[in-house]
């Protein structure tokens, strides 16, 4: 309490120093003690080291959370992904790699640099990439590689640049063989990243896949890798492939800030519509009225023009938390996170789903580029952290039985473990309030995105049917074996 007066009284006394309406000139000691904490808490600017940024966001929250049961262990089936975005030499790698590890990340996009590996012409230098390989596998984390971003020396749309890729790609496929089995043939081709024609992409998927195949015939190769959901570049790609070139579609469905559920997308309409496609497309294109699930039926219906549907992973997905027309708030942030990986595992068509990224790059909040982490730069975390942690701890070794509700405005999963004798099921509204009346026959367990733990025991009564409440931040109910939700009327008995 002496401190709390103490802060009060100093900052009473800063604030009216230069006040009129101040009665009495301050003490000598009033003014030493003024000048001493605006020396410590305000250095101008200029004062500043060049190196040093202020920081442009902190908070103090925190979640103690339990351990992790599958902490270091390797799960190849697990959807709970993150792009690494790291270097192989990474100043801070080992604190990184302790945060995913925490978070219970079991699946990192990882970028394995073609100038970076090829500094002379069919020359590879793999060792900075076998101690990251390793350091992420000690933590629990699996590797796909991102093959991309090439030599000054090799140029990948000509034919002899795609066979120098090609022979890289089944370089990288045979020197990491059974450590990292999965390889994407570069990053979002279909925009800034790719120089080239869809032609030339799909001469070096096509070349490529079959050298990876060839190096470790258990590889999988990871294919389009297209920003949207962009199924007119997509058809464009399969019509100049063969079918068995890649085994697994790639796509990074961003559409801040639209939720995934919302039959509307803001971002596909202003950026891929009147931006990429100004020339071609209006905003009658069908897509941009679309939920994400039903962007994805529409990739789906093209890919089987061609053949059997892919398995699917989205390889990047976030909403930034910059200050900007399209950006979220933090808590929202973490909300739709844990919405769209539960969506997306609950739909059966998404295998893996890649949140772009662990670490916001900086301190900037004004462009699409920034504040997209789940941490900020100091690895602080933010609120996105702690759902993202929590969720795989409630989800990490469950499957999903079944969909109680799918939509359009109510969602419930329910998911168990083999041979458990509880059920959890994740549900929430795309809209503020809705209800569901669940069975209780043993007690109810609720939890919040951060854990928040909330206990309903049975009474024959007022809680053996409840009816509970949902809103827009996803909630997860867990019970005793043959749980069930039924959507409520909005409200009602």
């Amino acid at each position: 309490m002496l401190a709390h007066r103490k802060i009060l009284q100093v900052a009473l006394i800063v604030g009216a120093l230069g006040s009129p309406s101040r009665a009495a000139a301050p003490t000598a000691e009033e003014l030493a003690l003024a000048r001493r904490w605006t020396q410590e808490h305000f250095q101008p600017a200029n004062k500043l080291p060049r190196a040093v940024a202020r920081p442009a966001a902190e908070n103090r929250f925190s979640v103690k959370l339990p351990p992790h049961r599958f902490a270091d262990q390797l799960r190849p089936e697990s959807p709970f992904g993150i792009n690494t975005a790291l270097r192989p030499d990474q100043p801070e790698l080992e604190a990184r790699l302790k945060a995913m590890q925490e978070a219970g990340i079991k699946w990192g996009r990882q970028d394995f640099s073609w100038g970076r590996i090829e500094r002379e012409k069919g020359q590879y230098d793999w060792q900075a990439y076998d101690r990251l390989v390793e350091a992420c596998r000690k933590h629990g984390i699996l590797l796909f590689g991102n093959l991309a971003y090439g030599p000054k020396f090799h140029d990948p749309r000509t034919p002899e640049g795609a066979a120098a890729y090609a022979a890289f790609a089944a370089a990288a496929a045979g020197h990491f063989r059974g450590k990292v089995d999965h390889w994407q043939i570069w990053n979002e081709p279909n925009g800034g990243f790719w120089k080239g024609s869809p032609a030339e992409y799909a001469a070096i998927l096509a070349a490529a896949g079959k050298a990876i195949h060839a190096a470790n015939p258990r590889a999988k190769v990871l294919g389009l890798n297209m920003a949207f959901c962009d199924v007119l570049w997509a058809e464009k790609i399969l019509k100049a492939v063969p079918n068995d070139c890649f085994d697994v579609a790639c796509f990074h469905p961003y559409r801040p800030p639209s939720a995934p559920e919302d039959r509307f997308d803001w971002w596909e309409l202003d950026q891929y519509v009147k931006s990429w496609h100004r020339h071609d497309l209006d905003p009658s294109y069908p897509l941009v009225r679309m939920t994400f699930l039903q962007q994805t039926e529409e990739l789906v219906k093209v890919m089987e023009k061609f053949g059997p549907a892919k398995p699917l992973w989205i390889s990047e997905i976030c909403w930034n938390t910059n200050i900007h027309p399209y950006g979220s708030s933090e808590l929202r942030q973490a909300d739709m996170l844990v919405r769209f990986y539960v969506l997306a595992i609950a739909s059966g068509r998404i295998e893996k789903v890649f949140w772009w990224t662990l670490r916001d790059g900086g301190w900037r909040q004004f462009d699409m580029a920034d504040m997209v982490g789940l941490m900020r730069p100091d690895l602080a975390p933010k609120y996105s952290y702690y759902a993202y942690a929590w969720m795989t701890r409630m989800l990490e070794g469950k499957r999903r039985l079944r969909n109680d509700a799918f939509g359009p405005d109510v969602f419930a999963a329910v998911f168990a473990e083999e041979g458990a004798a509880e059920e959890l099921i994740v549900a929430w509204a795309n809209k503020p309030y809705a209800y569901v009346k669940v069975n209780n026959s043993q007690g109810l367990t609720l939890y919040d995105v951060f854990g928040t733990r909330r206990f309903v025991p049975v009474d024959p009564v007022r809680t053996k049917n409840l009816s509970i409440p949902l809103g827009e931040s996803p909630i997860y109910i867990v019970g005793a074996k043959g749980l069930k939700a039924t959507v409520r009327p909005d409200p009602g008995w």
